[in-house]
């Protein structure tokens, strides 16, 4: 992997700073890394842009430019990019020993029947029109979510997640497949349909209200335990308003 181009014209939301890593803000539609079709409009061409690129430079393709994990491309919320080699090597291994409390915040359309649940589906990465998909698949990669209503409308709910596995769109597959429930704003995955990767669908899809809320971790260098929390868009609010939605129990 060759050092992708900087692009100061990429947003870069920094919510925290740390010696050894950062914990920004993505906005739902930005890509993490770049690849086809964004080659210099990721997420990471920006911060090779700002103040920090020397640093993510410094670590180089070896260990991706500091990138510790990704979030689906129409995904909002928390971000961790090391800055340091111990604080890449250490939050590699928080990641790869699941030692990582990952918790969304997602409105979802209708309300589930039950006021919490599991999902164990094990999924399959394929790619179809161009586009990477998951679909269900008991040969695949195990994949498991946690979720529960945290507020609930006349036709909607909110829920929190939590994931100890990190598969592509896994919470988007398991809300329909394992739920019954449809992420709203989300235009690919539906329920008791086949994902939809037309031009059209992809051209309307976003804003998901689908948002990394809350990361747990100990710290990479001095184990203290670490707790972040990024407070969902206006775009997730506003539809909460919408939704008319009331707590049933607070995440």
């Amino acid at each position: 992997m060759t050092t992708p181009v900087s692009n100061a014209a990429v947003a870069v939301e920094v919510a925290y700073e740390d010696p050894h890593y950062l914990l920004l803000n993505k906005a739902g539609g930005r890509v993490v890394q770049p690849g086809r079709g964004h080659q210099d409009d990721a997420l990471l061409n920006g911060l090779l842009a700002s103040r920090f690129g020397p640093e993510l430079r410094k670590l180089g393709a070896r260990r991706d430019f500091g990138v510790i994990h990704r979030l689906d491309r129409d995904t909002s919320g928390a971000l961790l990019v090391a800055r340091t080699v111990p604080g890449y090597d250490g939050l590699r291994s928080v990641f790869t020993e699941r030692r990582v409390e990952k918790d969304y915040l997602v409105l979802v359309d209708p309300a589930p029947a039950s006021p919490s649940g599991r999902v164990d589906l094990p999924l399959r990465e394929v790619e179809r029109a161009g586009v990477r998909l998951a679909v269900p698949d008991p040969a695949g990669q195990p994949a498991h979510t946690a979720w529960r209503q945290v507020a609930a409308g006349p036709k909607h709910a909110m829920l929190a997640c939590r994931i100890s596995t990190g598969r592509l769109h896994q919470i988007r597959v398991h809300l329909t497949e394992g739920v019954g429930v449809q992420i709203m704003g989300d235009r690919i995955y539906r329920v008791d349909e086949p994902p939809d990767t037309s031009a059209k669908a992809m051209r309307l899809a976003g804003p998901m209200h689908l948002h990394a809320w809350r990361l747990g971790f100990p710290h990479p260098v001095t184990d203290r335990p670490e707790q972040h929390r990024i407070e969902p868009p206006p775009s997730f609010l506003s539809a909460m308003t919408e939704c008319a939605l009331q707590p049933v129990g607070g995440p």
